[in-house]
Formats: C-alpha cells, sequence, structure tokens
C-alpha cells in the first residue's frame, strides 16, 4: 500500500462526472496522496525513498518484475489488489470506495510499519511518516466525509444501504490489513526468528539453479540433484548432520570455509546476505545432537510471493495485447460508450482501433501541410526553438481588440454548440494519469496536474465545462445530459464535432500504450489556447455580451512560461531525454515521429483513398 497510496481513488473522478461536487471531493482527497502535483511530496514517491534509505529496493509497481522479484508475502497485495479492483469500477462501488478512502485517511500508515518505523532512529524522522500524518490529512478527510454526505443526500438513494456500504469499504480494509498484520507475525515468528526455516527457505529458493551440478553428490543416501530440489525441508535436516557442517560452529564448517570460499565449487553461488542466513542456521544448531527429524521440520512455512501464486500462463497472458474490434463503431456511440464505460465493457477494443485508424491517418500526414514534422532528427534545442516560435507566430496573429467584429451572433453561437461535445470531455485525452504506476513519475505528474486544472482541481466552480455549460445557459440553449444517448445523438451537432473528443477518450484508456502519441497532442491542445484563436473567441463574445470566462481562462492557463503548454513541453523533454539516453539516433527519431503524430492528430485526419483497399494500421 505504501508505494499505491490513494489508488482506491484514482478513477472516481473522470470526465464523465468531474462537474458533480461528490467526485470533486474525491479528487480533492487524491491530491492529498499525490503530494498535490509535486513529486518531492508524493506520498509514494516518498516511501519508495524510505524502502532505499533502508537498502530495499524495488522495481516500479507497474512492472511484471515487481510481484515478481520482491519477496511478498501473498497477503502483502490483497488490500491494495481489493481497492484497485474496486477503483476499476467507481460508479458500481462508489459506497465501498468512500469506506475503503476514509479508512484510509484514518490510518494512514500500517499500525505495524509506523511503531517500527518511529522505533528506529534511522527512520523516525523520514519526510514520509510526516507526510502520512501531517495536519493537511485532516482536509483530505473532509472531504470525503463531504463526499459520503453528498452520496447520502442524492435523490432517490436509499441511505441505510448506502450506509452499509460505506461501512463494508471501510470493515473490509480493516480485516485485510488486519490479515495482513497476521500475517507479518506469522512471518517473523516462524521464519525471521528461526534459522532452520530461513536456511529451508533459502534451499528453496536455489535448488532449482543447482541441478545438473551434484552429479556424483548424495545425501543420506539420495541422489543430491534430487533431494535439494523435491524435498528442501529433510535435505535442511540431513545437510545439519552431514560432513560439512561442525553444528554451532559455522566457522569451521566445510561449508564456508572451503566450498563457498576463494576457489571452492560454489564461490560466488551465494550473496553475502545469504551466507549470513547459513551462518545463522549453522549457529543455531545444538552441538552434539542426535541425527533425526528437526523439531522444526514438521512445521516449516514458507512465503509465497504473489508471482508464484499464479500460473504462468495466466501471468503471461495479462501481458499480451487485446487484439483490436472492427473499428466500425461511429463517433458518436463511441462518445456514448467510452462516457458510460462501466456498462460497456467491450468498449476498450472499440476505443483501441478508433485511436489505431486516427493515428494511421495522422502519420500519413505528418511530414505534409503547414505543421509538417519540424524536423527529423530530435534535439531538445530544436523543439525549444520550434515551441518559441510557434508560440510567437500564434500570438502574432491576433489582429487586436479593436478590429470590427463582422461574425453574426447566431454563428458565434453555432459554432460554440459544436464545441459542446469536446469541452465537456476537456481533458479528457489525459484523464488516466490519476493512476498509481503512472502518478508518481515525472511525466505523470505533469499531465496529472494538467487534467486536475481542466476539471477544477477539486472545486466545480472552477470546473472548466461548468464554466462552459454556464455560457450554453446564457445563449439560451439547452442541452440533455452529456453522458446521455440523446446528447450523443442530438441533430444540435454534426457528426464532426464528436469525432476528436471521441478520439480523445479513446487514447486516454492506454496511457503507456501512446504515450508518445499522447504527449503530442498534450502539446498540441495546450498550445491551442495560446495567442489568436482565444482571444479573437473572446472578442467574438464580448462583442455580444457573452461570458468569457472560459477563453480567458485558457489564455491564462495555457501559457508557455510557467502554464499547461510549458509542462506540455517538459513531459516531451522528459520523454525524449530517456530515448535520447538509452535508444539509438534512428530509434529515438521513431520516438520522435510518434509524438509528432499525435501533435497531427488534434485534427480530424483526412481518409486517404488507399483506404478502399485496406484498412490503415498504425504499429507501436
Amino acid at each position: 500500500m505504501g508505494l499505491a497510496p490513494g489508488c482506491v481513488l484514482q478513477n472516481v473522478v473522470h470526465v464523465a462526472n468531474c462537474h458533480e461536487p461528490l467526485p470533486a471531493h474525491a479528487h480533492a482527497a487524491h491530491l492529498w496522496h499525490a503530494g498535490d502535483f509535486s513529486l518531492a511530496r508524493n506520498h509514494a514517491c516518498l516511501y519508495r525513498q524510505l524502502l532505499e534509505h533502508t537498502g530495499q529496493y524495488l522495481p516500479t509497481i507497474d512492472s511484471p518484475m515487481f510481484a515478481e522479484q520482491a519477496e511478498l508475502l501473498s497477503t502483502s497485495t490483497d488490500l491494495a489488489a481489493c481497492w484497485l479492483a474496486l477503483s476499476l469500477s467507481p460508479s458500481a462501488y462508489g459506497p465501498e470506495i468512500l469506506g475503503a478512502a476514509l479508512f484510509e485517511l484514518q490510518v494512514p500508515i500500517s499500525p505495524v510499519v509506523d511503531a517500527l518505523l518511529r522505533a528506529c532512529d534511522a527512520t523516525r524522522g523520514h519526510p514520509y511518516l510526516t507526510a502520512r500524518h501531517d495536519a493537511s490529512r485532516q482536509a483530505a478527510q473532509r472531504h470525503i466525509e463531504h463526499a459520503i454526505g453528498r452520496m447520502l443526500g442524492e435523490p432517490g438513494i436509499d441511505s441505510s444501504a448506502a450506509v452499509a456500504r460505506i461501512e463494508r469499504g471501510h470493515r473490509m480494509s480493516m480485516h485485510l490489513q488486519g490479515a495482513w498484520h497476521a500475517a507479518i507475525a506469522r512471518h517473523v515468528r516462524e521464519r525471521l526468528l528461526d534459522p532452520t526455516v530461513a536456511m529451508v527457505e533459502l534451499i528453496r529458493r536455489k535448488s532449482r539453479f543447482a541441478v545438473g551440478y551434484h552429479n556424483r553428490l548424495k545425501l543420506a543416501d539420495r541422489p543430491f540433484d534430487d533431494y535439494v530440489v523435491q524435498d528442501p525441508e529433510h535435505f535442511v535436516r540431513d545437510l545439519a548432520h552431514s560432513r560439512w557442517i561442525v553444528r554451532g560452529h559455522p566457522e569451521q564448517s566445510l561449508l564456508l570455509t572451503r566450498l563457498v570460499a576463494f576457489g571452492g565449487p560454489m564461490f560466488r553461488v551465494f550473496s553475502g546476505e545469504e551466507l549470513d542466513v547459513m551462518r545463522a542456521w549453522i549457529a543455531s544448531l545444538p552441538v552434539g545432537a542426535s541425527a533425526g527429524p528437526s523439531t522444526n521440520s514438521s512445521r516449516v512455512t514458507t512465503s509465497t510471493p504473489y508471482a508464484q501464486s499464479v500460473p504462468r500462463e495466466h501471468r503471461i497472458a495479462e501481458r499480451e495485447p487485446v487484439r483490436a474490434a472492427s473499428g466500425k463503431v461511429g463517433p458518436r456511440e463511441l462518445y456514448h460508450r467510452l462516457l458510460n464505460h462501466e456498462n460497456n465493457s467491450t468498449v476498450f477494443d472499440d476505443a483501441r482501433a478508433f485511436a489505431e485508424t486516427w493515428l494511421a491517418r495522422a502519420a500519413g500526414i505528418a511530414e505534409r501541410g503547414p505543421d509538417a514534422l519540424p524536423f527529423a532528427d530530435y534535439t531538445h534545442e530544436r523543439l525549444r526553438h520550434w515551441f518559441e516560435d510557434r508560440a510567437l507566430h500564434q500570438a502574432q496573429s491576433y489582429a487586436g481588440p479593436g478590429q470590427d467584429i463582422h461574425k453574426p451572433r447566431e454563428q458565434v453561437v453555432e459554432e460554440a454548440v459544436q464545441l459542446c461535445p469536446m469541452i465537456f470531455v476537456d481533458g479528457g485525452w489525459v484523464q488516466r494519469w490519476t493512476n498509481a504506476g503512472h502518478v508518481e513519475t515525472g511525466i505523470g505528474t505533469l499531465l496529472y496536474k494538467i487534467f486536475s486544472d481542466e476539471i477544477g482541481n477539486g472545486d466545480t466552480q472552477l470546473n472548466h465545462p461548468n464554466i462552459y455549460r454556464d455560457l450554453m445557459r446564457q445563449m439560451g440553449i439547452d442541452l440533455p445530459d452529456f453522458r446521455s444517448r440523446a446528447f450523443a445523438m442530438s441533430e444540435l451537432f454534426s457528426e464532426a464535432a464528436f469525432e476528436v473528443p471521441a478520439f480523445w477518450l479513446s487514447i486516454s484508456q492506454f496511457p503507456r500504450r501512446f504515450l508518445p502519441e499522447t504527449l503530442g497532442l498534450n502539446l498540441a491542445m495546450e498550445l491551442s489556447g495560446v495567442g489568436g484563436a482565444y482571444r479573437t473567441a473572446r472578442d467574438e463574445l464580448r462583442h455580444y455580451q457573452f461570458d468569457t470566462r472560459f477563453v480567458d481562462l485558457h489564455n491564462t492557463i495555457d501559457n508557455v512560461s510557467t502554464g499547461h503548454s510549458a509542462m506540455a513541453l517538459q513531459a516531451i523533454e522528459l520523454y525524449m531525454d530517456a530515448a535520447l539516453a538509452t535508444a539509438s539516433l534512428a530509434a529515438s527519431s521513431t520516438q520522435w515521429r510518434r509524438v509528432w503524430t499525435g501533435f497531427r492528430a488534434l485534427a480530424i485526419p483526412r481518409r486517404s483513398w488507399k483506404e478502399v483497399f485496406a484498412k490503415p494500421t498504425y504499429t507501436v
């Protein structure tokens, strides 16, 4: 749980509900776990720093290696897995999620871990402890309490049933944490404090690597290679009575003085920590004890890492991509399904097919037109130079406030209406960067900040779609709920009005797969708020006495100095920096082309005549 704080809340807010108070409160609480957009204060980052401070270096939690390499008890992932599972269905399990979130804020650190950290001089003052117990936690807890109050006050809700479900989420979290505490206690008592069990675990872990090297050896009249693999408990018992061990005296035992020493047949086979386990085991053996079963042999229990408890074929299947669907779902229907994805379990295949087709078309024109690829071989200097020139050009494109407005009022209103499907999902292209494994990265922090700003940082009055809804009401436009089929099929909107937002929602479902494309799209989107377009729109709205808050807001927060445009640029630099450091020039250029494909994908790409003969494909 230390590496996935707040994960139960990670999907409560999304573009389909970010304008509502309950999800906004949940998002505000999640911001606390994420360190309020600061990587240095992100609680997952602080916990990783704590682990590394104590000598524990683990892979990232979204890596398959995490479960396979980390010495995790089978119960260590239960609570986190439960919370992550709940987070996938925030509409279906809203009460349980809020109950679990309340528990996490009431018990921000496992009592066992908390006590151990406070008892150790090296960790007592660590920033992780400070952050999790900071007074600001009370504000986060109040947000969850407000969210619960909102839920119980919703019209038509059975408040008694809702309270029972909230309590269930709280009790379930408490139970799973308690089960982990009990497992830890058993683990310490039966393994860490028992050198024999630690030795059995060591042999069990290493035995498969020993097969084939001891063909002529026997232990207790059994072939060594078979014995060590098939029965490690009795192997250790008989090893204790072999000529390689002097019971109670590791410094005299041939296992340590000859076999694993320099020049011995097992030199460097065991790590320093593993040799310490051997020494402790030999030292614990009673001197002169007769041969026979160890008093511990009948109760030897070993921890099973999570990865070993899952069949390998299942773990492989988890990493294999799901085949894309036909891609025949239109943008209106896809828009509706993705905003209601919990009720449309197959929509993600359609989303991937839609995104891949869109990107294939964008890639086909990446080197043509006014927004052609500005350079083939990427450098930070070239990107910065292009960025500054582009921002200056867009700023200079503004004709100025003194120009006459020739566009009729009806056209201004019509253009504003056509933007509704897009603006109501503002920030949708980065909505999944709230998730554990993403938000604690440098790129993730930037994209999380952008998304949070778009949805109001937990304040519905600052929510961009809500501000635009106010404009629609001022214009006299009455719209159905944008999540409804009536909205998606409304004749108020053209088919084209749904194409870009359907692409945003589609690409957002695959934040890792389409990361470079998302970064390019993000830059294009944020730069579109800089310069002439929004300033001209402001003049047109003001001319007809309409509210200009929406365009005014984007003119400021998207600025190229410290705003969203600057963050979008920095995210690309971070991504390409890693590519330049680890890949060849050709490979890094390929990544740069993927970024630029995303940039070109903001505009609706034209269909090629070649699609008559073959569907466009996009390879990542």
